[in-house]
């Protein structure tokens, strides 16, 4: 069978690993930096997150572009964007999307390749009238050197501004979150939690990506619960069920009377369905689309 030696490189975007191949078995570490050929034929600097390994030859894997060389310190000057010239290039792309009127686009980063003399600017754009071609242009006559302007969604800017998250630690996204899976509102109530959009919202402006991460424990331990908004059968008599702690397998009832209670998952029978006199009760329908990674 026949293998290849595939390593793992990152970039500031898309933010997560791509692979290539090493075809010259160099002996690369992690946090090496490399010199890579992109998809268009130029090159770019990365940084070796997985160490190669063989692995056996996939069909795909003649699209894969190969690590040329390790990096030399003029490859990481050339392809260095400093702080200043960043400002410079963001100061200039607003007075000209101010000049032309245009709402909703906003620069979020920018990056150098092939040797420097490309840059690529990572912009946020919510506007039909926003052309890419036309910016380019005129960047390029500004600052001399080719311009690439790329579109990105929401999450995306979210991901390479980075910033603190709701729990106190750096964004999932910008550190070591791979890829945006869907997320839905279903995920938020089957957890119990608060459906006010803050409380499940992260920078970007969309529903958190750790919803989806315990999502189907839950599910797992929530089998059989009765559902909020049910009634039940308690050992103090009916009530109906306002809360659920999946995790701890607690029921919380509102007795007919407005008595508040909390009973073992074990003490409470469903009153309509299995085990009940009563045919079960219609269940809720969720039409909440799930969100889509690329928002």
């Amino acid at each position: 069978m026949e293998t290849v030696q595939i390593v793992r490189v990152k970039f500031l975007w898309p933010g997560k690993m791509l692979e290539f191949t090493n075809p010259h078995d160099l002996p690369l570490k992690k946090a090496d930096k490399v010199v890579v050929e992109t998809y268009n034929g130029g090159s770019m600097v990365g940084s070796v997150a997985i160490e190669p390994r063989i692995r056996l030859k996939r069909k795909e894997d003649k699209d894969l572009s190969p690590v040329v060389r390790l990096a030399t310190e003029q490859d990481i000057q050339l392809e260095s964007v400093q702080d200043a010239f960043k400002s410079e290039v963001k100061r200039y792309f607003d007075t000209r999307v101010r000049s032309r009127e245009i709402t909703g686009v906003k620069m979020i980063d920018c990056e150098k390749a092939d040797g420097g003399r490309r840059l690529i600017l990572y912009v946020l754009s919510e506007n039909k009238r926003f052309d890419p071609r036309e910016f380019s242009q005129d960047l390029g006559h500004k600052f001399g050197m080719r311009m690439d302007l790329r579109p990105v969604g929401v999450r995306d800017a979210a991901r390479l501004s980075g910033g603190i998250g709701k729990c106190g630690l750096s964004m999932c996204c910008s550190t070591w979150l791979p890829d945006f899976a869907q997320v839905s509102i279903r995920m938020a109530k089957d957890q119990g939690l608060s459906l006010e959009p803050d409380s499940i919202s992260g920078q970007c402006g969309r529903l958190l990506c750790c919803l989806g991460y315990e999502h189907d424990n839950y599910l797992e331990m929530g089998k059989g619960l009765p559902k909020v908004g049910k009634t039940v059968v308690t050992p103090v008599g009916d009530a109906r069920v306002v809360k659920l702690d999946v995790l701890k397998g607690v029921v919380s009832v509102r007795t007919p009377e407005g008595i508040y209670e909390t009973f073992p998952a074990a003490d409470v029978k469903r009153k309509f369905g299995p085990g009940g006199s009563v045919p079960q009760e219609p269940e809720e329908e969720d039409d909440s689309p799930a969100e889509s990674p690329e928002n």
